[in-house]
């Protein structure tokens, strides 16, 4: 089944680019990142930067207040069902142009393999921001326990945001 992704959501002044795979099934009949309830993306989000995320506008809005991009690496595929394993004939997006159009991105977090790989692979000796392996927020991702998997990503995201007093709340 041929699928398409999500364009970005940019904030104006980004200086964090995280990148998923590709939306799940759920996501994409939501129209929304991370949109399946099980998906530890939006709490982990919520805990790091103390916010409360009720609905879709507000998690599109804690993303440009804190100035980060949200986009996947994979902008078409084909795939049945929602696993990375099942990605067929993927086309990614142009993040090489993303990248020189905001300057100012200083870290990219990959949110899973399949994100680190394929953008390692696009983009092996064409950018100088460094970019980080972080394990997967998916429900597919249980052999790593929450409290370690949001210490890791608060870990990365403090790397930007440690003069803004953000802290989560397991690590």
């Amino acid at each position: 089944m041929s699928l398409h992704g999500f364009e970005p959501i940019i904030a104006k002044h980004p200086r964090l680019l995280i990148l998923g795979s590709m939306p799940s099934v759920t996501s994409l009949e939501k129209q929304e990142y991370y949109g399946y309830r099980h998906n530890r993306f939006w709490p982990m989000m919520a805990e790091y930067f103390h916010v409360d995320l009720p609905d879709y506008e507000a998690k599109k809005r804690c993303i440009r207040d804190h100035d980060i991009i949200l986009w996947d690496v994979i902008g078409s595929c084909d795939r049945i069902g929602s696993l990375d394993s099942a990605i067929r004939n993927e086309v990614c997006n142009d993040i090489p142009e993303l990248l020189k159009k905001y300057p100012e991105i200083s870290l990219i977090l990959c949110n899973g393999k399949k994100s680190f790989t394929l953008f390692e692979r696009m983009m092996a000796n064409q950018t100088a921001v460094e970019y980080v392996y972080c394990p997967s927020t998916s429900n597919a991702n249980r052999t790593m326990k929450e409290a370690d998997l949001f210490a890791h990503w608060f870990a990365q995201l403090d790397r930007i945001y440690q003069d803004e007093g953000f802290r989560g709340g397991k690590g």
